[in-house]
């Protein structure tokens, strides 16, 4: 740089006045200069400035809510609200099964022998109904059978007493019958063991014959079984134990000693000694009125 660049020199006014090199070699008025950067000039207006700024932050960034303000009369918009997953309803717990706990058949017969006893000393019908129901579990498979045990062990108790207490067994019966709590199979069949040991057990026993024959009577009468029933029955009794004897005192307690689909049976019933004493099975019925 040249010395005589740096000589001081005097103004119009009287002053000295001593000039300051140039870095660009040049003279510049500080009116028109502007800064410089490596990346050119910076000079921009305001407005300029913001967008630059908001152009380099990322849209991502924890600064640009606060950066990125609306322009003038321009309204902020507004945040959306996160829609919060529904709860997805709670499925219905499905009731356990409920489990339930069938009689054996022989246990039903003997349960049934002690609800009776306890019955003829002064019991109360309903609550002797009920348990003979909850023995039976008719909804429930077995019933047929755990029904038939019943009848059976309950007959056959009730054969070797008064009249009484066979009325009172009947009043029993007849309700689990009315109320559909016990089914046709479990009598016709629960009836099998009283008819074939019945010329036994009237040994020692001389009504148990017009006993059974009522009881017969009554679960015919309420149709829940026919009299052919008795064509089925154990062979020792239609051969040994005077079925169309037994058959015709049923007949007689029903009333109906005419009725042909009755004195069919006892027709069928007949061995051949009784026709040899009864011509015709309306003769043998009559032998009984």
């Amino acid at each position: 740089m040249s010395s005589s660049n740096m000589k001081p020199s005097m103004d119009r006014d009287g002053f000295i006045q001593v000039q300051q090199p140039s870095a660009f070699g040049r003279s510049m008025s500080m009116g028109s200069m502007h800064r410089s950067s490596s990346r050119g000039s910076v000079s921009q207006s305001p407005r300029d400035a913001k967008k630059k700024i908001m152009q380099k932050v990322p849209s991502g960034s924890s600064f640009a809510p606060l950066l990125e303000s609306p322009e003038p009369g321009q309204r902020q918009p507004q945040k959306q609200m996160e829609k919060v997953p529904e709860k997805a309803p709670k499925k219905k717990e499905e009731p356990a099964p409920v489990v339930v706990e069938l009689t054996s058949p022989d246990e039903c017969g003997e349960k049934a022998k002690s609800i009776l006893k306890e019955y003829f000393v002064g019991g109360d019908t309903d609550d002797a109904v009920l348990s003979f129901d909850e023995l039976i579990q008719s909804d429930q498979e077995g019933s047929v059978e755990r029904g038939a045990k019943m009848v059976e062990s309950s007959v056959l108790l009730v054969l070797e007493m008064k009249k009484e207490d066979v009325d009172k067994t009947m009043a029993i019966l007849s309700r689990l019958i009315t109320d559909k709590k016990i089914e046709s199979n479990s009598l016709s069949k629960g009836l099998n063991d009283p008819l074939e040991f019945l010329s036994d057990i009237a040994i020692d026993a001389p009504l148990a014959g017009d006993h059974l024959a009522g009881i017969v009577s009554e679960f015919v009468k309420s149709g829940s079984i026919s009299l052919d029933f008795l064509l089925s029955a154990p062979d020792y009794f239609r051969t040994d134990g005077n079925a169309a004897q037994f058959a015709a005192k049923v007949m007689k307690k029903l009333d109906a000693q005419d009725d042909a689909a009755h004195l069919d049976v006892v027709e069928k019933l007949m061995t051949d000694r009784d026709k040899e004493t009864h011509a015709t099975a309306k003769d043998l019925v009559a032998s009984f009125c």
